[in-house]
């Protein structure tokens, strides 16, 4: 086609092919200039659809007259073939740009202000005359010599009042920048563009994109349900004020994100005009001394004696002040000597008279009379308490009793209480605030929001978001104010998905936090908010549990450095660390009054017995006495024994092991080693197999592993892959959960290939021989527990998927998956049965059971009988009065 003239145009290179379009590069006869000439692809030419989605490109463009847009001169048509006539751009795409910068990291911070500028303006104009661009993408932007953005290829712009498209056309588009909206066809508007943006715009910034997956329905998966990756590991030296435009953009929920691409380039000339300030600020040299330091009344003489001694008084001036400058700015700039407490050998301590002994994180009140906490009754209903911490009175000032609650913090003034509560009807957890009189509570954030405090100025309250019980993921810091709006991250820790505890520096302009290296690894480091740098303050290589930063500078910590679980303390800036509790431990949440005279903190322990009971709630009886942490409990087939993981005291080493027990409680043994992190045992439905996950305990959660374990020959475990232990199909069949990308997989005990089961972003099982599936979905809009009938199978009695009710506690299937087994209320069982959905409440109760979230149960293969855990913390509240000299 090269040197063809088609209509007044002559052929001159082919430029490109893509799936919407082949282009040249071409001369315009009449008018002597370049164009460019974008035609259909010969196979899909007389594909009406595609005729009227590529008519639909040129219709949109057409529309728009703006200098970041690619002009459409004309629409024509030539030997059956359909053609646009567009302004030819010389230069390269964005795609190339970033290419070629990416041996620099990325590209230099001004150009990606000023590219990103024009690119906002052009999707602005373009959504104000009803165009959805749909495919913002590097390959679609061109940068001209004059580093002129062109915004091209509305070909999958959506029109108001044009033809409506198939449904095919409404998810097409490149998916690495796809909104969450347009991947699961849903409503497509402006805002799906500003996420296509955000992706773009954090492309530009480090060279990568936010989100990933190995394959596509892993990349699916991140887009709708993961928060992309921090920006802040590739770029720590990126303006917050960028770092949050760009995460902002990139908010799942299109309420959320910038409601206009206008307001996104506000933001962005904003933190260009600031980035320009800077640049300029520091180009400015040094001026030159000023002659107005001498005196102006020295009369100005002739060359000789006096104008030199009149020169050296004047030199002997300006190094006299300049010696005092440089002495005061020494002054101001040397670290000043840390204030170092010394431990008070009469301090005293004494317990609180709290009447309940399940206790979570405490609060204390500024000036240290009054202590807030949250508590289970005897019904294990968990509410605040408010105590006075010299007479003992205490009255309860929340009635929601949603669920549990970890932790609470006393406002700077006294007048108000924070906390968070886990609300069972929702499945999620909450931030809310509550009156210190009482009252009725106000939630301000909600998902994964843990530990909230008070900023000490009062005016924000930071809390983590993350996950409470796994290190998957990432961990970030939050400040919101009071009122529940102006939500902002202020901090991401890559490094895990725990929550993490932290603590506000006195002047509320850093944190303390918590970092998380490995279950065995923990440490202290010190974070300013503005600044965004970070410094380690513990080196000990040993687990911290909690953080307390004092008015008068210092650091207490939760350590076990020496072996049991006690309170430390050390200067902020760093130095000599003293040991202030000594006993065994664990003590846990310390606060400090203002004044430093009293210092509260928790003692606690989780500890659970195992249980068996008949579902008709006669023959209960517990089966194992010691105080120990029981995290999950499994029949064997014939009922003959238990299984469960053990957890090692936590003043030793660490880790857990893998055990049995005969029902009536005897014979006890241990079938790991017992120095590494067992759990969640699954035996085989003859009982001749288990599988089990394991994790080093230097590994976070996430790296745990399945191994088959042979239940006669226990010393020789067999490793499987990566992943959780689930369920067991059949004799020599089981399945494994996948963490990295949620999806479960089918193994043998005899090896070979693993097969996926089900659908990804799911962890699923089979229900009554196959017919059903039973599946834990993390899919966005769909996350909860659900049953199915499996593909192929036509069951009226379930003709949708049947959500499943949540539970306080672990909840799950029978063996033949004939009922759905969960905790509504503590010591309160129920089972929905399948495929039906009829629920009904088992008429017993079974104490303990449900009165923490880590309580366990299994039904027996008969589905007579239950083996639970009454999983429980024991606690009290102790008071040091007068800790340090």
């Amino acid at each position: 086609m090269i040197g063809q003239i088609i209509s007044h145009y002559k052929m001159l290179e082919k430029l490109g092919e893509g799936g919407m379009g082949v282009v040249y590069k071409a001369e315009d006869i009449k008018l002597k200039r370049t164009v460019a000439l974008k035609f259909l692809p010969k196979g899909i030419a007389a594909h009406e659809p595609e005729r009227v989605r590529f008519l639909q490109e040129a219709q949109a463009a057409s529309a728009l007259n703006h200098p970041n847009v690619c002009t459409i001169y004309d629409i024509l048509e030539e030997g059956g073939q359909q053609f646009i006539v567009m302004e030819y751009v010389d230069g390269v795409t964005l795609r190339e740009k970033i290419a070629g910068a990416r041996d620099a990291t990325t590209l230099q911070l001004s150009d990606t202000l000023t590219s990103a500028i024009q690119i906002g303006e052009a999707l602005q104009e373009a959504h104000s005359h009803g165009i959805v661009h749909r495919d913002v993408k590097p390959e679609n932007i061109m940068i001209n010599r004059k580093n002129q953005v062109k915004v091209m290829d509305f070909g999958l712009a959506k029109l108001k009042g044009s033809l409506k498209l198939t449904k095919t056309s409404s998810t097409v588009g490149t998916l690495a920048y796809m909104a969450p909206e347009q991947i699961q066809s849903g409503e497509i508007d402006a805002r799906s563009d500003i996420f296509s943006f955000g992706i773009v715009l954090f492309e530009m910034v480090t060279g990568r994109l936010p989100f990933r997956g190995e394959h596509e329905a892993a990349l699916v998966y991140s887009i709708v349900n993961e928060e992309p990756e921090p920006i802040e590991r590739y770029r720590p030296d990126l303006s917050p004020l960028l770092s949050n435009i760009i995460q902002r953009s990139l908010e799942k929920d299109p309420n959320d994100r910038y409601q206009s691409a206008g307001d996104m380039v506000i933001e962005l000339r904003r933190v260009q005009k600031r980035t320009t300030k800077v640049s300029r600020g520091l180009s400015v040299e040094a001026p030159a001394v000023s002659t107005a330091l001498a005196s102006p009344e020295v009369p100005v003489r002739k060359k000789g004696t006096g104008e030199k001694s009149s020169k050296k008084i004047m030199w002997a001036g300006i190094g006299i002040a300049g010696f005092f400058i440089i002495i005061a700015i020494v002054y101001l700039l040397l670290p000043k000597q840390q204030k170092h407490l010394t431990l008070n050998p009469d301090m005293t301590f004494r317990v609180l008279p709290v009447p309940m002994t399940q206790i979570q994180s405490p609060g204390l009140s500024r000036d240290g009379n009054w202590a807030t906490f949250p508590a289970a009754d005897a019904n294990s209903t968990w509410d605040i308490y408010f105590m006075n911490t010299t007479s003992g009175e205490y009255r309860r000032i929340t009635f929601d009793s949603v669920g549990w609650i970890n932790g609470v913090d006393i406002s700077p003034d006294g007048s108000q209480i924070v906390y968070d509560r886990y609300n069972s009807s929702a499945e999620q957890m909450e931030i809310a605030i509550v009156s210190s009189v009482g009252g009725s509570s106000k939630k301000i954030a909600e998902g994964n929001v843990f530990f909230p405090r008070w900023r000490p100025d009062g005016q924000r309250i930071g809390y983590i978001h993350g996950s409470l019980y796994t290190q998957a993921g990432v961990s970030e810091f939050w400040t919101i104010k009071p009122n529940g709006t102006d939500g902002r991250c202020e901090l991401i820790d890559s490094a895990s998905g725990e929550a993490r505890r932290f603590s506000w520096s006195p002047d509320g302009q850093s944190i303390c936090w918590i970092k998380y290296f490995s279950e065995q690894c923990k440490e202290v480091f010190i974070h300013a908010l503005s600044t965004k740098k970070t410094r380690q303050v513990t080196f000990d290589k040993k687990v911290i549990r909690n953080v307390y930063w004092t008015h008068d500078d210092q650091i207490i910590y939760t350590s076990n450095k020496n072996g049991n679980y006690n309170l430390w303390t050390m200067p902020a800036q760093g130095g000599s660390v003293s040991q202030i509790t000594k006993g065994t431990g664990t003590d846990l949440s310390a606060m400090i009054s203002q004044d430093g005279s009293k210092l509260l903190y928790s003692q606690m322990q989780h500890f659970s017995h195992i249980w068996i009971a008949r579902l008709d709630g006669k023959a209960s009886r517990q089966i194992t006495s010691d105080d120990a942490e029981i995290w999950h409990v499994s029949f064997t087939p014939d009922a003959k024994g238990v299984l469960f993981d053990f957890a090692q005291p936590e003043a030793l080493k660490g880790g857990s092991c893998l055990c049995s027990i005969d029902r009536n409680g005897k014979n006890r043994k241990k079938l790991t080693s017992g120095e590494e992190w067992i759990g969640w045992p699954v035996p085989s439905p003859d009982g001749r197999w288990i599988i089990y996950q394991r994790n080093a305990l230097d590994e976070p959660n996430d790296s745990s592993t399945v191994y088959l374990l042979d239940a006669e020959n226990p010393s020789s475990p067999k490793l499987v892959r990566k992943g959780w232990a689930d369920h067991w199909v059949d004799e020599t069949t089981f399945l494994i959960d996948d963490l990295s990308t949620p999806r479960t997989w089918i193994c043998s005990i005899e090896g070979g290939e693993h097969r996926k089961f089900f659908e990804d972003s799911t962890y699923a099982r089979p229900l009554q021989g196959g017919k059903y599936i039973g599946y834990l979905d993390f899919r966005r809009g769909k996350v909860g527990k659900w049953i199915c009938t499996a593909p192929g199978v036509n069951d009226p009695s379930l003709p949708s998927p049947m959500k499943l009710p949540p539970s306080i506690a672990e909840s799950g299937f029978d063996r033949d998956g004939r009922f759905f087994y969960y905790v509504k209320n503590a010591g309160e069982l129920r089972r929905v049965a399948v495929p039906t959905g009829e629920e009904e409440v088992i008429p017993a109760e079974f104490p303990g059971l449900g009165t923490s979230p880590f309580s366990s149960f299994d039904i027996s293969t008969d589905g007579k009988e239950i083996v639970y855990t009454d999983s429980r913390i024991s606690g009290k509240l102790v008071i040091i009065d007068n800790p340090f000299n």
